[in-house]
């Protein structure tokens, strides 16, 4: 899985920081939108970091006592604060990290060797199950250590990251093993382990803030196709319409298990159209909410 996320991570040109300029300052609003409430942050965490072409490190560096960037690719994250000025490179710690928590049960392994030897899709289906109900547990002992330690936290476009993409490629290396049913099943077993990472790391990272601190998420929710204008001009509530039918699931599950550990009264979305690449632009969504009480329960 670390192999297959630094690969996505370093295929990439060097025009890509320009590109993402528009999308990039579309992030950095959402950190200015609580920012501005205080004078100084003490500590700032950010998921997903990769990178870092999404983020104005020298921004967020000017506006707080220190910054976290949480990666599984600390290669990406080196080079990715290399050419910051000294001052903004000493408030930043980088924490090499798979958020998943699965890399501590060796299921990287364990499901390629099964999938490799053409095990029965019961038996794979069995074991993602398995995983599954350890996930609260695995999470627990991964962010432990930052329960209630930042005064912001943010994910970075992560939850289309999460664990799916590498199992599929990894399934369709096999495919020929197995009958197309069986495809199926063990496809519909991948996705419930996905929607359920995605759900315990969101419950994890609440955990993580501050009494009456801030998270932050933004991710991409569907590839913009030209047909699709009218509809996004239509406003949120139509966006969730059509990333319900033409979208990626794990953002919207994503979204709500964000929206699920938030104070409601407080919740602010936005959206704004991502520059990818030359052939890509996607719908991103953006979101700010305030912890409860100490975000922990």
């Amino acid at each position: 899985m670390e192999t297959f996320q630094r690969e996505m991570n370093h295929d990439r040109n060097e025009s890509r920081y320009s590109r993402w300029k528009q999308h990039r300052n579309q992030v950095t609003h959402l950190f200015e939108a609580v920012m501005s409430k205080e004078a100084m942050i003490e500590k700032v965490a950010i998921i997903g970091a990769g990178n870092c072409d999404d983020l104005d490190l020298v921004y967020l560096a000017a506006r707080c006592r220190s910054i976290y960037l949480f990666d599984i690719d600390q290669e990406s994250m080196e080079k990715g604060i290399k050419n910051l000025p000294e001052l903004a490179r000493k408030k930043i710690k980088l924490v090499k990290i798979n958020v998943t928590g699965l890399d501590t049960i060796g299921f990287d392994e364990n499901l390629s060797s099964m999938l490799n030897r053409g095990q029965k899709a019961t038996s794979i289906i069995h074991y993602v199950r398995e995983i599954e109900n350890q996930l609260s547990q695995l999470s627990e002992q991964l962010f432990a250590e930052y329960y209630d330690e930042f005064d912001i936290v943010a994910t970075s476009a992560i939850y289309t990251q999460l664990f799916y993409n590498w199992a599929m490629d990894l399934l369709a290396e096999q495919a020929d093993t197995y009958l197309e049913n069986d495809l199926e099943q063990i496809k519909e077993g991948f996705l419930d382990l996905r929607d359920e990472i995605v759900r315990t790391l969101n419950h994890s990272l609440s955990k993580c803030i501050k009494q009456r601190g801030y998270y932050l998420t933004w991710s991409d929710m569907l590839k913009i196709e030209p047909e699709y204008g009218d509809t996004i001009n239509q406003g949120i509530n139509a966006i969730f319409t059509l990333a319900a039918n033409v979208g990626y699931g794990a953002a919207l599950i994503g979204l709500k298990a964000f929206m699920d550990e938030v104070d409601q009264s407080q919740l602010s979305l936005t959206y704004w159209p991502w520059d990818f690449n030359a052939d890509k632009q996607y719908l991103t969504m953006g979101a700010i909410g305030r912890m409860h009480g100490n975000g922990r329960s």
